[in-house]
C-alpha cells in the first residue's frame, strides 16, 4: 500500500506537497480500514480539482518515480523529469514514498514498511535513499550523495558493494539492486515493478484478449460485468476473422507463424482502432485468427425463440463501454482478497455514466477490512462521488492552483469550518469555501 508520497518542483507543483493514504481519527467507514501496525491506511482515495489544478501532475510524478527507479538507461540518457519551469528549472526534482509491503505467511500477513527519497535532474541522480520503518526509528539500508553508504545487510553483501561502486550518475540503486529481486532491496523493487499500477485515460488493459482465450472464469466474469452494467451486450467472445484482414504482410505473418510452431503460446495483433486480433495455431497445427467480439441481444417477441442477437466488433462499442471494459479487469483484481496491488487512476469517469463509476467504487469497498491490503487511488470531476455515504473526508483531496503553483488539500482538513464527518460535502465544494473549482 501507499502511505505517504511527497513531490517538490515538479511539473506545476513546486514548493513540497504531500498527499498521505494514513487516516485520520474520523471513525466513520473505519471497519475497511486497514491496519498496519499502530496506523490505519485508507483504501480509497479521491481528487478533485479544476482544468490544470495539478490532479495528473500528480499521477504523473509517481509514474516518473517507478520509470526512474525501474528503466535501465544507455549512459548519458536524460532522466524522464519535468521540474517546475517558473522556479525551478535550474533545480533538482524530489520524490519521497512510503510504502507497505506485505508477505504473505502460512498463518499471518507480515507488514513491512519502507521509506524511499529520490533527488535528480534530467542528467543525474543527486541524492537516494531506503530505509526501513521501524516503530519509533527509520534503519537505514542505504544512502547515496556524491558516495554510497551501505548498511546493515547490505554491507555485508559483496554484490551489493560491487553495484554500489559503479552505479551510474542516471542509475538508481535500488533499481541496479533490486532487478536481482534478492534480499529486503528486491521486496521494495518488485512494489514498483508489479504492485503499483498507473492507469491513464487512454490506458487498455492489453492481457484482454489472452485473458478470455485462455480463462473461462474470467470470460464469464467480464460478460456478467458487462451485462449487469446495462451496456447492453450479454457476452464477449472471440469470432474467427479471415487471415488476410490482419494488418501485417506476408513474410512477417510466416515469421509470426514460425514464432507459434516453435514456441506455441499466441500473438495478439492490432487491427486498427480499439480492435486487435489472437493469432494462434490449432490442435492440428492449423493458423487461426480470431478478434474480440461483443454480443447483444434483441427481443423480437415474448418467447425465447423470438431472440436473436448480433456481434459488433469492439471499435464499434461506445467510448464509455471501452473504458469500463477496460476497467473491470481492474475491479476484479482489487476485490481478490488476495490481492496486494495500488491502482492509481487518472480520471476514473472518463466517458463513464456517473451510476457506473459509484458502482465500481461501491463494489470495491464493500467487504474491505483490516486485513486487506488494496487502494484505489484516482483522479475525477465527478462531483457526485462527493458523499459522506460513499467517501470519508480524509478519503477527499482538492489540488489547486495559486501564484502557479498547485497544492493538494485534504477535506478533513476544513473540520475548522464546519465541514464535520456528515456534512454536505457536495454543497461546501461547489461553493468554493475549500478551492480546487474552477474560477468562471
Amino acid at each position: 500500500m501507499l502511505r505517504f508520497l511527497r513531490l517538490q518542483n515538479w511539473k506545476s507543483y513546486y514548493e513540497p506537497v504531500e498527499f498521505t493514504m494514513v487516516a485520520t481519527r474520523e471513525r466513520r467507514h473505519g471497519d475497511r480500514l486497514a491496519r498496519v501496525g499502530r496506523s490505519r491506511i485508507l483504501p480509497v482515495t479521491a481528487i478533485y480539482g479544476a482544468n490544470a489544478a495539478g490532479k495528473s501532475a500528480l499521477v504523473d510524478g509517481l509514474e516518473a518515480l517507478r520509470e526512474i527507479v525501474l528503466e535501465s538507461r544507455r549512459a548519458g540518457a536524460m532522466l524522464p523529469l519535468a521540474p517546475h519551469l517558473p522556479e525551478g528549472k535550474d533545480e533538482p526534482t524530489a520524490f519521497a514514498v512510503e510504502i507497505v509491503v506485505s508477505a504473505v505467511g502460512t498463518d499471518d500477513v507480515a507488514d513491512r514498511v519502507f521509506y524511499y527519497e529520490l533527488a535528480a535532474d534530467r542528467r543525474r541522480i543527486h541524492r537516494e535513499l531506503l530505509a526501513q520503518v521501524k516503530s519509533r526509528t527509520k534503519e537505514l539500508l542505504f544512502e547515496r550523495e556524491n558516495d554510497v553508504t551501505l548498511y546493515g545487510e547490505l554491507d555485508d553483501d559483496a554484490r551489493a558493494r560491487a553495484h554500489a561502486m559503479v552505479v551510474a550518475p542516471n542509475e538508481t540503486l535500488l533499481g541496479a539492486l533490486g532487478a536481482e529481486r534478492d534480499g529486503t532491496v528486491g521486496v521494495v523493487w518488485d512494489w514498483f515493478a508489479h504492485r503499483l499500477n498507473i492507469i491513464h485515460p487512454e490506458s487498455m488493459y492489453m492481457h484482454l484478449l489472452a485473458r478470455i482465450n485462455a480463462d473461462a472464469v474470467f470470460s464469464r466474469a467480464m460478460s456478467s460485468g458487462l451485462t449487469r452494467a446495462d451496456t447492453g451486450i450479454s457476452e464477449v467472445r472471440l469470432e474467427e476473422m479471415k487471415m488476410e484482414a490482419l494488418p501485417v504482410g506476408a513474410d512477417q505473418l510466416t515469421g509470426l507463424l514460425e514464432g507459434l510452431r516453435e514456441r506455441g503460446g499466441t500473438f495478439v495483433i492490432a487491427v486498427g482502432g480499439a480492435d486487435h486480433a489472437i493469432l494462434s495455431l490449432t490442435d492440428e497445427g492449423e493458423p487461426t485468427a480470431r478478434r474480440l467480439v461483443t454480443v447483444h441481444e434483441r427481443e423480437d417477441g415474448p418467447a425465447p425463440e423470438q431472440r436473436s442477437s448480433f456481434t459488433l466488433p469492439l471499435r464499434e462499442e461506445s467510448d464509455g463501454t471501452q473504458r469500463f471494459m477496460n476497467l473491470l479487469p481492474i475491479l476484479f483484481q482489487l476485490r481478490d482478497k488476495n490481492s496486494r496491488s495500488v491502482f492509481v487512476v487518472d480520471e476514473l469517469e472518463n466517458s463513464m455514466h456517473p451510476k457506473l463509476t459509484e458502482d465500481c467504487i461501491s463494489s470495491f469497498l464493500e467487504g474491505l477490512g483490516a486485513d486487506d491490503r488494496c487502494q484505489l487511488i484516482f483522479t475525477t470531476h465527478e462531483i457526485q462521488l462527493m458523499r459522506s455515504d460513499l467517501l470519508r473526508r480524509d478519503e477527499i483531496w482538492l489540488a489547486d492552483k495559486v501564484d502557479g503553483q498547485s497544492r493538494l488539500t485534504r477535506v478533513s482538513d476544513f473540520a475548522g469550518i464546519g465541514v464535520r464527518k456528515d456534512a454536505d460535502l457536495l454543497s461546501f465544494y461547489m461553493s468554493g469555501r475549500l478551492g480546487g473549482v474552477p474560477r468562471i
